[in-house]
Parts: C-alpha cells; structure tokens; sequence
C-alpha cells in the first residue's frame, strides 16, 4: 500500500513539474532517467591510471599514487571517486547543495552505484558514514548532502547507513575559499564521534566533493581513534588537481 501510494504521488508530481535533468536542466524524455541523452555521453568518469590511494585520475601510467598523496598523510585506505569535477558538475552540486535540489542526490548516488558499486561491494563495508554538516549549516539548507547520497546509495547497495556515530562540532569556513595550509587548521577539532569505542571495524566515508582530501582525513583520524580499524571513502566527484 505504501509503494503504491509512493508511485502515485511520483506520477502526480511528474505530471505537475516534469522531471529534469541534474546536470543541465533541460527536460528528460520518457525513456531518459535523471540525465539527458546529450548529458550522457560526456560524462567525465574517473577511469585509470588513477591514484591507487585517493582514486584521483593522474597521468603517469608508471606512478602508484598522485602528487597530493605523495605529499600528505592518507590515513584511510582508499578512495572511490566516480566522477572529475568539471564545470556541469559544479554547477549541479552547488544547485543541491545551496539551492534545495535535494532529489539529485539520487542521481548522484546512482551514477556512485553504477559506476563503484563492484568495488564497494567488495569492500562490504559495515556501514556508510555520511561526512556530517555542522546543525548551523543543516537548519540552513535543511538537510546534508552527504547524508542524502548516502542514504539513496545504502538502499541501492542495501548498506546501512549511520549517521550518528560521527558529528560535526565547529562552523567551519567553506574549504572552498583555503588554501592547502588553512584547509588542515580549519578541520582541526571540527570532527568527533559521539562514542568512545565504536562498534565498526570497516567503514566507508560518503561526501559529495573530495578535493585536498583534508575532510576526510580529519574524519578518519576521528574514527581511527575511535577504534574504526579500516576506513574508505566514495564522492560523487574529485578534483583534478595534483
């Protein structure tokens, strides 16, 4: 009764605001699912070489790890981006960040899915951990982002999700606007996890953007305290930078 109820308000709404697509606005045809045709062909996928640690794309077909990984501390073990962060990415993300599309976080969990779902599966992490908002932010937009991928993407790779373990305690300034050095000294603190001890052994990060990695190092180091032993993470996009 409740799928039923679920498909029919669905249908209403399509028929009120025909759906769209997340990457440039255009409506979709009857047979298109999220993105358009001409959307779907460009699609800046991640593919290899990329950086055994992060998962950044490098092009140096001899090199293990990226520059940045080379340069700083990366205490989880590894990273699943599916997308590079290019220009129909950044203007998506920031519409559902910042501009309540929150129904694109299906989207993006699904292109994580198809794109990351082989290797995430192998991993079979114990839970997906959203990166938190700190409450200021979250009674602004009126949700987490991260939270909203994650939760669509546990419920395609039937994970669960746990967003309470860790928390966001500092109002941290978007890392957007640092540099390298001030992106560390902005995280320091600014994460805890509401436990001592927590009850995962393999955890697996969700956020919408990796950029310096500098977020969800400070949240491993919180988890690893916390007696997470094995942590990853997946994005919907990574930047290019080395």
């Amino acid at each position: 009764m409740i799928h039923m109820v679920k498909a029919v308000t669905e249908k209403v709404l399509n028929m009120i605001y025909p759906p769209a697509c997340a990457l440039c606005g255009d409506l979709l045809g009857k047979a298109e699912r999220y993105i358009c045709a001409a959307c779907e062909v460009p699609l800046p996928r991640v593919t290899e070489p990329a950086c055994f640690k992060c998962g950044k794309e490098i092009s140096d077909n001899e090199a293990e790890i990226c520059e940045d990984c080379s340069r700083y501390t990366r205490s989880y073990v590894r990273g699943f981006p599916a997308m590079n962060y290019d220009e129909a990415f950044k203007e998506s993300i920031a519409a559902f960040k910042y501009h309540g599309k929150r129904d694109y976080g299906k989207y993006f969990a699904y292109e994580i899915a198809r794109s990351r779902g082989r290797d995430i599966a192998e991993i079979n992490p114990e839970a997906l951990i959203p990166i938190p908002l700190h409450k200021k932010k979250l009674q602004k937009r009126g949700y987490n982002q991260a939270e909203v991928i994650a939760r669509e993407l546990g419920r395609r790779l039937d994970i669960p999700v746990d967003d309470k373990i860790l928390i966001r305690t500092v109002n941290t300034l978007p890392q957007k606007r640092l540099n390298g050095t001030e992106r560390q000294n902005n995280l320091k603190k600014a994460f805890h996890s509401k436990e001592k001890r927590v009850k995962y052994n393999k955890i697996m990060l969700v956020d919408d953007i990796y950029t310096t990695g500098t977020t969800v190092e400070a949240c491993t180091k919180v988890l690893h305290d916390a007696g997470v032993k094995d942590i990853y993470y997946t994005s919907i996009c990574i930047g290019r930078g080395c």
